[in-house]
């Protein structure tokens, strides 16, 4: 039985807890908020305080890290903190280790490519952006595999599903800039799937980005995402922009993963219940 510790129990991390444990595995938990640790309690997941600040605080470290592989899906979030991302992803690294847990798969972002005015192709050996956010990843992907014996990097596009669809990012905006800019997005399941995959066949000591591999023009996506929810649909102006188009060929190449949603156009809408538990 594969038994799993997930760090970082929200969107992304509850929905994964919930479905390993469907399928059989023995999941492990965490979260700062009560009423994540109460959801993962209610579906019998063990599960414990954690948080990451300029020390690890959690309640029952022998709870989470009872597993032999941790899932590391704590973003770096939007407001300031004392310490670094890459230092709190450190403390938890750490922890991990010395409780004996040797293999991690740590969720990332394609944030870390850099654009250009082509919108190039990128695989795992794309030119990497210098933005902040990009070296902040960066950084906190080098954590990961100095402390862990093995270790997988899923470097996700834009994560979509369940309640949280694109159909509300630009509705009702006008004058956008970058109609030309190919969307890079992918469905919560498929990352549930993909995390699945490379934990089953034990992949380690890769980096695999997970995008849906269909690519529409923003000037084409986001209008008809609005317009999916009923909302009013946003306008370009001719201005063009910069971007990027996210190659998952090594995923379905080496592990022959096989998206769901491989189209952004077809992505279950709002009011569509999917099995991701959204």
């Amino acid at each position: 039985m594969q038994t799993v510790a997930i760090a970082g129990c929200g969107w992304l991390g509850l929905a994964l807890a919930q479905r390993l444990q469907l399928q059989g595995w023995a999941v492990r938990g965490c979260s700062r908020k009560a009423e994540i640790l109460t959801q993962l309690a209610q579906g019998g997941i063990p599960s414990t305080y954690l948080d990451l600040g300029e020390q690890l605080s959690c309640a029952k470290p022998s709870v989470l890290f009872d597993a032999q592989t941790l899932i590391i899906n704590i973003p770096p979030g939007r407001h300031h903190q004392e310490s670094s991302y890459a230092q709190r992803i450190g403390l938890l690294a750490r922890a991990a280790q010395q409780a004996g847990i040797a293999q991690a798969v740590f969720i990332s972002s394609t944030a870390v490519y850099q654009d250009d005015p082509a919108a190039s192709w990128c695989d795992e050996q794309a030119a990497l952006s210098r933005e902040s956010r990009a070296e902040m990843m960066l950084a906190a992907e080098a954590c990961v595999k100095h402390h862990f014996e093995h270790w997988s990097i899923l470097r996700c596009a834009g994560l979509v599903g369940g309640e949280r669809h694109p159909g509300r990012f630009l509705a009702g905006r006008s004058g956008l800039a970058g109609a030309n800019c190919p969307v890079n997005l992918v469905h919560r399941e498929d990352v549930i799937g993909a995390i699945q995959c490379v934990i089953e066949r034990g992949c380690w000591g890769a980096i695999y980005n997970v995008a849906a591999p269909i690519h529409p023009p923003k000037g084409e996506y986001y209008p008809a995402a609005a317009r999916a929810l009923g909302l009013a649909a946003p306008s370009f102006s001719s201005v063009l922009g910069v971007g990027k188009r996210i190659s998952s060929a090594k995923l379905m190449d080496e592990l022959g993963f096989v998206f769901r949603y491989p189209d952004p156009l077809i992505m279950p809408p709002l009011c569509e219940h999917d099995v991701s538990g959204g």
